[in-house]
């Protein structure tokens, strides 16, 4: 029964559900009223279903057709995914791009760069990953991210190069009615709770990085640690542009910590990970080449490089 259902039926289908109407249909794909009704009358006998309600003004998809919409939506997407499949392998463009991000890096960064390559690369997908501390570098040794983004110093591994490409801003804070809040500065946090990042690897296993004293509650995330440090429940250290608006608002108050940078800031350098000897497709190249641009421009990076990415699509 559905060996005659073809693609195109499919897609009159999903283009009249969208456009609400057959001749609105027809104008869409271009095609005369008729056409768009046989392509329907057509699909409709091969699937021995009624798929839309023709007795008022406008056609209505019964509740087989609105069930079988949604698989015609499925089918055609992944049509498609199959057809740009095909096409990577013939102009070598990768189909997917594959990156893992340290949260606390600003997502505008990341936007921007992968604004330069759905621009270039249009059908070339993406799966970003959010880990912090080793969860990038872990992604890039192990589950086959072509690129990570790390703030770590520390965290090193011989199978894995990284460029330096800029820097984020933390900065400490608590609530403004957090007894830190109400202390002559520099404070003394040690005897203070402090909430901070777990890593979710065994890269920093055994290490307390970046825990400023021996009271610390540990989190997967950074909203969980902003709520709590809004709630009053400790102190932290958090990137300066996801705490900029609470500060202004009255949320936090920055804090200045003994031993913790300059008047509580601490600078940390972002890394662009890869595996060693990789060479990264022409997608993944693009990535590269736009996030040190909008690293340059949004975070201070070290990069002068400007190119724009060039498109490597074949016809």
């Amino acid at each position: 029964m559905l060996d005659g259902v073809t693609l195109d039926q499919l897609r009159v289908l999903v283009v009249i559900a969208d456009a609400g109407s057959f001749r609105a249909a027809g104008a869409r794909l271009q095609r005369a009223q008729s056409a768009i009704s046989h392509a329907v009358a057509s699909l409709e006998a091969q699937l021995d279903l009624r798929l839309f309600d023709r007795q008022g003004y406008r056609p209505v998809l019964t509740p087989a057709g609105r069930r079988l919409l949604d698989d015609a939506r499925r089918v055609l997407a992944q049509a498609e995914g199959l057809k740009a499949r095909a096409r990577s392998f013939k102009t070598g463009v990768e189909p997917t791009i594959d990156i893992a991000v340290d949260p606390f890096i600003g997502v505008e960064t990341l936007a921007e760069a992968l604004k330069a390559v759905h621009r270039s690369y249009p059908e070339v997908g993406a799966r970003i990953r959010t880990a912090p501390l080793g969860g990038p570098l872990v992604a890039v040794r192990d589950r086959g991210s072509v690129f990570g983004l790390s703030v770590s110093d520390e965290i090193r591994d011989d199978a894995i190069t990284m460029e330096a490409v800029g820097q984020i801003m933390l900065v400490a804070v608590a609530a403004p009615e957090h007894p830190l809040a109400n202390r002559p500065t520099p404070v003394d946090v040690g005897d203070q709770l402090n909430i901070v990042i777990a890593d979710p690897t065994d890269v920093t296993s055994g290490v307390d990085y970046g825990v400023g004293g021996p009271k610390s509650w540990r989190v997967d995330d950074l909203e969980t640690k902003r709520a709590l440090l809004i709630a009053g429940l400790g102190w932290g250290n958090m990137p300066a542009h996801l705490v900029a608006a609470d500060i202004a608002d009255g949320r936090l108050v920055r804090l200045s910590p003994q031993g913790i940078g300059r008047g509580g800031e601490t600078s940390m350098p972002v890394y662009l990970m890869r595996r060693r000897g990789s060479v990264p497709g022409p997608a993944a190249d693009c990535f590269r080449t736009a996030f040190l641009e909008a690293a340059n421009h949004l975070m201070g990076g070290r990069n002068d490089r400007r190119a724009a990415c060039q498109s490597h699509r074949g016809e």
